[in-house]
């Protein structure tokens, strides 16, 4: 069993836990309404550059912690709209935050593009291959 494997289990355990039985896609906020189209756009060149990367709790970061003011307001407006959708959809299925969070990081950074960079658990920027 792979660590990603070990951690999606724990966080869908968690999960089902604090929530009764709950399907883990209704936890799970779709990417696309966190974002406006001029966001996405800058995020997504970000991205290419290796400037931001996905995170296991569910937000973009900076990789080297530094970038242009524009890619840190397009970065902290997606931020700010996605735990806006967290907290909605963690309401609606009463579960934490961090839950649904989690569950929606970990399938952004599954789902990353060869040669964008993904925050695994240890806190370490990899490059997807």
């Amino acid at each position: 069993m792979t660590l990603r494997t070990v951690i999606f289990s724990a966080v869908a355990a968690i999960a089902i836990g604090a929530a009764g039985f709950v399907t883990i896609d209704k936890l799970m906020v779709p990417e696309a309404h966190a974002q406006t189209s001029n966001a996405k756009r800058i995020i997504d060149m970000a991205k290419a550059k290796g400037l931001v990367g996905e995170t296991l709790a569910g937000y973009l970061a900076l990789v080297d912690g530094s970038a242009s003011p524009e890619i840190v307001n397009a970065m902290n407006e997606i931020n700010i709209r996605r735990k806006s959708l967290y907290t909605r959809k963690a309401r609606e299925q009463n579960v934490q935050i961090e839950v649904v969070a989690a569950l929606t990081g970990e399938k952004v950074v599954g789902d990353a593009r060869p040669g964008e960079k993904v925050m695994k658990k240890a806190g370490v920027w990899e490059t997807v291959r």
